[in-house]
Formats: C-alpha cells, structure tokens, sequence
C-alpha cells in the first residue's frame, strides 16, 4: 500500500450505494487476487443456473452480486482431494501402497474427498448494497464493529460482525471469485473501519490494504 494510502479521512470514502438501485457501485477495491478470472459469462467454474440464486435477508434491500462454485468446479476439487489424501496416505506408509488392499482405507479417502465436493458447493456469497450473506448467516456492511482476518488452514478467512452481534466467517477467496462482490464488500469494510471505528487486526491492513483512519497518524 502506498504510504499516502495508509490513512483515510472520512471525507475522501467512495459514496455507498443506494440499497433500491445500487447505485453508484463502488471503485475498484485493492487486495483483489484473483486479477486472471475470466468475465462472469465465461467462468465455467461458477454456478450460472439462475433458480439457485440466493434471496436477500429478511427486510434488506435486492441482491446485487453472488456467487456460488459450479458443480464441475466441486468435482474437479473433490477428485483433488482424492489424490492429495491417497498420496499422503502411501507417504505415511513410507511409499508402501499395501495400505490400498484394505477397502475401509478407501472409504476414507473417498469421504475426505466428498467433504471437500460438499465445502465447494456450499459456498455461496451474495451481496446487496448493504448487506452480505454467506450461506444462511448474514451482516450489514457498513455497521461492522468487528473485522478480523486470521489463517485457516491454507486460506485467509475473514470474520465479520455488525452491531446486531450477527457473525459471517467466510475464506476470503470465496469472496474475491467475483470481482463486484469483492468491490461491494470492501466498500462496507472501508465505511466500517474509517467512519465506524470497527474493530481490526493486522492482517486485515496487511493483506486487504484497507487504510486506517486518518485519526490514527502519529
């Protein structure tokens, strides 16, 4: 982040959208990595099917952006969990493949790698002008007092939680498969943490490169 970007005035915030038109959609937001997605209409790995789309929360303004791994993204990683675990496995049996005579090994293997398929296709993020919804827990974007990034396994997750004490914990990259809901996101993080005074850790600057309020110079 550049140094002129550490900080941020509450006057210089991108607007919010309005939650009827969502309107106007934010800036481009920084700590994007996934700059090499195709467009929405070519990304095979993305669940197009237009009857599994989320709903809004209950009483929140229409759904602007979601995503959700399509079925071929799901198997693809399931059949790489598979290999991954079967690999290890012959591994810890110092590269002796008699472990693969015994079938109740396999049935391990095999329920390893459909409990990666279901995480896949459980995921699911949508987002509207002031809200986001990771399955069927949800928060309001720009009245998070909480935003702490912390490692996971081998992903970034982010944890959220909004003055109705209503918690979402989701890996980051979930959130970054889309580019606008990504943008969506980050605006509610920035109003959060510059005009809120939500609550962060380090990563959270770090990795996201969100500023911190101006107030904090010196």
């Amino acid at each position: 982040m550049n140094d002129d970007r550490l900080f941020l005035a509450t006057s210089e915030l991108p607007p919010k959208p309005d939650p009827v038109s969502g309107e106007p959609r934010p800036p481009r937001a920084p700590g994007f990595h996934k700059e090499g997605k195709p467009p929405k209409e070519q990304d095979r790995d993305r669940d197009q099917t237009i009857r599994r789309m989320p709903t809004p929360p209950e009483g929140e303004g229409r759904m602007l952006e979601w995503y959700r791994h399509s079925q071929r993204n799901a198997i693809t990683a399931g059949l790489g969990a598979f290999v991954i675990i079967a690999l290890g496995i012959t591994l810890l049996q110092g590269l002796d493949p008699s472990w693969m005579s015994a079938w109740w090994m396999w049935l391990i293997v095999a329920t390893g790698s459909l409990v990666v398929y279901a995480s896949f296709r459980a995921v699911e993020c949508a987002v509207g002008a002031e809200w986001l919804k990771v399955g069927k827990a949800w928060v309001r974007l720009y009245e998070l007092t909480e935003i702490k990034a912390k490692h996971r396994s081998n992903a970034i997750h982010l944890d959220f939680k909004d003055s109705a004490g209503r918690v979402v914990m989701v890996k980051s990259d979930d959130l970054q498969e889309d580019r606008d809901v990504w943008d969506l996101v980050y605006n509610g993080i920035l109003h959060s943490v510059i005009a809120g005074g939500a609550e962060t850790n380090s990563m959270v600057h770090s990795a996201f490169q969100v500023p911190r309020p101006e107030s904090w110079k010196g």
